[in-house]
């Protein structure tokens, strides 16, 4: 086939694109950045639809695509082989939302695609797995079906004339809304990338080589079938890239015995793998969304120990998404692991004792977890002079420093050009990763007579040194303090007193971090099952007081 059809130009409802994502037509290319929207795109992706705003235009290439497992969202199946395929050059991002979010159920972990209408304030939102939803939420895989729609319906009695109206209103909008599609065939790629530069304007854009490369490679869409494939499936949730090593202990962990046993003889043949890849994968996404929420780990290069990563895996996996009693031990024992050391006999038997004691109870096994640790945490206080992201007390530290929601002094503009305010959290924005890349600035210049430890280091990306000073002083007490700067720190600041100015913070950072890390790792309180289970039901009598 020789040069490029003229665009055929079609209008397609988001009902149409599942259909053809279920039986393998849609086909997105792996790229460089992979899916990169967050919660906040999706809410706002939905809204424009439910409002009959543009979202731009979609550009598709239809060329062949051979069988394979693959994977869009959280959905997963095989395909067939499709001489029909059409290969996603442009609308990633909203394809992969739409898809994702009208395929969803209550079992879906990524936030992104937990997407529902809120028939009381009227707007939609996005919801972690951990939250139970409100009753009066719509959820958009449930609007996208009538079915599913009326059923939801029926089970709320309470539901309002009006209620009823914005239902349909929501189910409408979703299921006969068209998306403009521009679909090409053809090997003329110069006229192609010409098509895609001129269309590419809406949301998160893509460098056109980094698509037109991964048009031309080998299918990536496929389940991860070695360590790399995992890898880059894992990325997308942006808490950083788990090395090949944590990979092969959580896929052994999940499959029980010593986890410290060869990788390359594991498997019995192609499908096992697979399997174990795929069991793998659905594992840690839990444990990620367990670390951000209940342990306030929102990166993984501020884990103090990789170990955590594949005992967590083993337990959700056989139990789920932590939560109660257990979630409650399992942050203790990730917090008191961190600061007195959760592998003083070396990684690997650490690895292997403590994936041993998860099995049978959810409760008992996190209960075992807090015993193989060492004692004497109770006597730990923050060591600040470890400043270094690449040991785990200073991960503390800064995790410490993070528990006080430092906000930005000055607008900050991310890698991919989005504008961040000044006053933003700095832990809610993609600016983390790039703060991890160059660590906690210093204060004041690293002088003689100056403190080199964390009491002159300031969260924060993209400042100057010469610049913190002077915008602390002449900022709000509120934001200050989120940067563990109270009154007296700015009157010494403003007075040019900075050796006082830095002692006093260090003051403020040590009992910041300390209290963080005794928030979340409860030295002092009983490590047994919830108080409640050790009384019988009749202990108190019916009226149930003592």
């Amino acid at each position: 086939m020789a040069g490029v059809t003229q665009p055929k130009v079609s209008r397609v409802a988001p009902p149409e694109l599942v259909a053809w994502a279920q039986n393998g037509r849609i086909r997105v290319p792996q790229f460089q950045r992979s899916y990169r929207w967050d919660s906040e795109d999706a809410e706002r992706l939905f809204d424009s639809i439910f409002r009959g705003y543009p979202i731009g235009n979609l550009l598709m290439w239809r060329k062949p695509a051979p069988a394979a497992e693959i994977s869009l969202g959280e959905l997963r199946f095989k395909a067939p082989e499709r001489s029909d395929a059409l290969w996603v050059v442009d609308g990633q991002q909203r394809l992969t939302t739409l898809i994702g979010a009208l395929t969803a159920s209550q079992e879906t972990v990524d936030r992104r695609f937990r997407i529902f209408y809120d028939l009381r304030d009227k707007r939609f939102l996005s919801a972690p797995h951990s939250k139970q939803p409100a009753d009066h939420w719509l959820p958009v895989w449930v609007a996208g079906d009538n079915r599913s729609l009326l059923a939801w319906q029926r089970e709320r009695n309470w539901l309002t004339d009006e209620d009823f109206d914005r239902c349909d209103a929501v189910a409408t909008a979703i299921q006969t809304y068209e998306i403009p599609m521009y679909e090409i065939e053809g090997d003329d790629e110069q006229a192609l990338r010409e098509i895609f530069d001129r269309m590419n304007t809406f949301g998160k854009t893509l460098k056109r080589a980094e698509i037109f490369q991964a048009l031309h490679s080998a299918p990536l869409d496929v389940q991860p079938s070695d360590l790399e494939a995992l890898r880059a499936r894992l990325r997308a949730l942006e808490f950083g890239d788990f090395t090949s090593q944590i990979l092969m202990q959580s896929v052994m962990a999940l499959r029980g015995g010593r986890v410290d046993r060869d990788f390359r003889q594991e498997f019995k043949d192609d499908e096992d793998l697979h399997s174990a890849f795929a069991a793998t994968e659905k594992a840690l996404r839990l444990v990620v969304e367990f670390l951000r929420t209940d342990t306030r780990i929102p990166h993984m290069r501020l884990l103090p120990y990789a170990l955590f990563v594949p005992v967590l895996a083993r337990f959700t996996h056989l139990f789920g998404r932590p939560h109660g009693r257990a979630a409650e031990l399992l942050r203790r024992w990730i917090w008191r692991g961190s600061a007195i050391g959760a592998a003083p006999q070396g990684n690997t038997v650490a690895l292997r004792r403590n994936a041993s004691a998860i099995e049978d109870d959810p409760v008992a096994s996190a209960g075992r977890l807090l015993e193989v640790l060492p004692p004497g945490g109770e006597q730990w206080q923050p060591d600040l002079a470890q400043t270094a992201l690449n040991r785990a007390q200073a991960k503390i530290n800064f995790l410490g420093l993070l528990s006080a929601h430092p906000v930005l002094l000055v607008d900050v503009r991310d890698a991919e050009g989005n504008l961040h305010p000044a006053g933003t959290r700095i832990e809610r924005t993609r600016l983390l990763t790039e703060l991890l890349d160059t660590g906690v600035s210093p204060l004041f210049p690293v002088v003689a007579g100056l403190d080199r430890s964390i009491g002159n280091r300031l969260v924060h990306p993209s400042l100057p040194v010469s610049e913190a000073g002077p915008l602390l002083v002449n900022t709000t007490s509120e934001v200050c303090r989120s940067h563990c700067v109270d009154d007296t720190g700015v009157e010494l600041l403003a007075s040019g007193h900075l050796d006082d100015f830095v002692q006093r913070r260090s003051e403020l950072v040590r009992k910041v971090i300390a209290d963080h890390v005794q928030s979340m790792a409860l030295w002092g309180f009983s490590d047994g099952p919830e108080p409640e289970s050790l009384f019988s039901d009749g202990l108190w009598g019916d009226s149930g007081a003592a």
